[in-house]
């Protein structure tokens, strides 16, 4: 039998056709391609925000929002490269992209205690989150930021008037202090600045619209003060504010009634702050002149700010009652003067607040230092010990201006309170030197006199009680009111217009007429006395005949 010869290699066919099996992975990569493509166009931004402390901040948690929206989560919380903080990483929503400027601030919001209240309760429960304010639109994108460690006062692009101020006194405002208009809260202090050079502190300040309207040229800005009790020259003056000032403190603005409104603010603004309502009043003069008083009396009492007054009128200010001066060596010496510096401003005394009026009021104010202007230490409040300097025209004449330290001094003259100590201690020496010893002698001597005159006086009153206690006196005294009695009713009768006082005026007036007729017997008898009883005949007196018309008598 022949073996049929077999091949059995294998034939090796090629096909053209695609395996379905391959559409499986292609449709997942695609689509995975799809997904990453679009999971990367439409995420939002990454942003880094450094804070100084990662307080309440967790990675995968910590949500950041807006007006209360989540926009975003942090991703990654690390120090930063020197550890003198920390940076956040936070994925943001794509929907914040727009609001993410340089001008974008960020701030955790954690519960606080302030002035302005009490924030952020809502966070013991749900935790701290990352809240943030949007920039402005025409500032740049950015996505790295500095958040603030707290909200911020004026949220950005609120409509109003920035201002700067600035207060060199020893009162202090903080961020978030509250600036008021009639009690209303219209403002408050954003940002605080202490420039050491200048020993001041700078305060920006926001007005909100529509009150920034109210803030004008002739603006005062003063400290609000819930409690104020002032001591000085003038007496004891108490100022009571209101709670709110009390708890908040803050600021308060208005225009003096003493000025006009001015002119309307409408950018950023340089103003002072004044120490109290009161002192908004008080003009600010320019040009002053400088002079020191040397006294030799003490000057507790005396402090920087009190008045330098001329003939009752604030002419100037004390500025200095230190004694740190180069020419004043040793104060325990006995020619040791106390320097006082004053400041006279011109525009109090009538002159413009220019530098050529200065000049023409320092000449005058030489020229009256020569004529005898002085000063001397007045005490205004005997209460507080309060002082003020007074100038006025004395009878001392120098022989020439002196200076201490480059300055014009005015010379002094003893206060009123001194001549008055010094004519009590020369009342004190003069009854010293008194022979108080004679003086003594006689008043005891005049005292023993006096003495004996009371004893002498004691008796006689005892003589005279012992009088009026007899009956007999009272029957006397009885006797006496009797009489004075019937006196008084026969002074009744004879009284102008009573019936006896006519009959006696009518008796009076016959008399009268008796006598007249009798009076030529008593001629006749002066002339004879015999002719009463021998009789004679009656010699008429001798009448004067008138004249006739040509002189002739007849």
């Amino acid at each position: 039998m022949s073996e049929v010869d077999h091949d059995h290699s294998a034939v090796v066919h090629t096909s053209s056709k695609f395996s379905a099996i391959w559409i499986v992975p292609i449709v997942a990569t695609l689509i995975g391609a799809w997904m990453i493509y679009f999971t990367w166009t439409n995420q939002g931004p990454l942003v880094e925000i450094s804070f100084e402390t990662a307080t309440g901040i967790e990675a995968g948690k910590t949500k950041l929002k807006l007006k209360n929206v989540e926009l975003g989560i942090v991703e990654e919380v690390r120090l930063s490269k020197n550890s003198a903080g920390v940076t956040i990483t936070a994925r943001m929503d794509l929907s914040a992209k727009p609001l993410l400027k340089e001008d974008t601030h960020f701030w955790v919001v954690r519960p606080r205690i302030g002035v302005g209240g009490i924030s952020g309760l809502n966070t013991l429960v749900s935790g701290a989150y990352i809240e943030f304010a949007a920039g402005t639109e025409d500032a740049k994108r950015a996505t790295k930021f500095v958040g603030l460690e707290a909200p911020p006062v004026t949220p950005v692009g609120t409509a109003g008037l920035h201002l700067t101020l600035d207060s060199s006194g020893n009162r202090a405002l903080n961020v978030g202090d509250k600036i008021t208009f009639h009690g209303l809260v219209v403002g408050s202090i954003e940002y605080v600045h202490f420039n050491v050079s200048e020993r001041t502190t700078y305060y920006n300040a926001f007005i909100e619209a529509p009150f920034h309207t109210l803030i004008t040229s002739n603006t005062r800005f003063w400290f609000n003060s819930a409690l104020r009790l002032e001591f000085s020259a003038d007496g004891v003056s108490l100022e009571v504010g209101s709670l709110q000032t009390l708890l908040g403190g803050g600021l308060s603005f208005d225009v003096p009634e003493n000025m006009p409104r001015g002119e309307l603010i409408e950018k950023r603004a340089f103003f002072q702050i004044y120490a109290n309502k009161a002192a908004i009043h008080d003009k600010h003069y320019r040009q002053a002149l400088p002079f020191i008083i040397l006294v030799n009396e003490s000057v507790r009492g005396l402090k920087p700010g009190a008045a330098v007054e001329y003939k009752g009128i604030r002419i100037g200010t004390v500025t200095r009652t230190d004694i740190d001066y180069p020419e004043l060596a040793n104060l325990l010496d006995e020619q040791a003067q106390i320097p006082v510096m004053i400041e006279l401003q011109p525009a109090r005394m009538g002159y413009a607040d220019t530098e050529a009026a200065a000049s023409t009021a320092d000449a005058r104010l030489r020229e009256m230092i020569e004529q005898g202007l002085a000063a001397n230490l007045v005490t205004g409040s005997y209460l507080t010990g309060s002082k003020y300097i007074n100038l006025r025209q004395s009878e001392l004449r120098p022989a020439s201006i002196e200076t201490f330290d480059l300055y014009t001094v005015i010379p002094t003259v003893g206060s009123q309170l001194g001549n008055i100590l010094a004519q009590v201690e020369t009342t004190l020496a003069t009854v010293n030197d008194m022979p108080l010893d004679e003086v003594a002698i006689n008043v005891n001597r005049l005292l023993i006199a006096g003495t004996a005159a009371l004893k002498e006086i004691k008796n006689s009153a005892a003589e005279l009680d012992t009088l009026l206690a007899d009956p007999e006196s009272h029957a006397l005294v009885a006797t006496l009111n009797a009489f004075l009695a019937g006196f008084e009713k026969l002074a009744a009768d004879f009284s102008d217009g009573a019936p006896g006082y006519e009959e006696l005026v009518r008796t009076l007036r016959v008399l009268q007429t008796s006598l007249g007729e009798l009076g030529p017997v008593l001629d006749q008898v002066r002339r004879d006395p015999n002719s009463l009883i021998f009789g004679g005949d009656v010699i008429e007196d001798l009448q004067p005949k008138a004249a006739n018309s040509r002189g002739d008598n007849k």
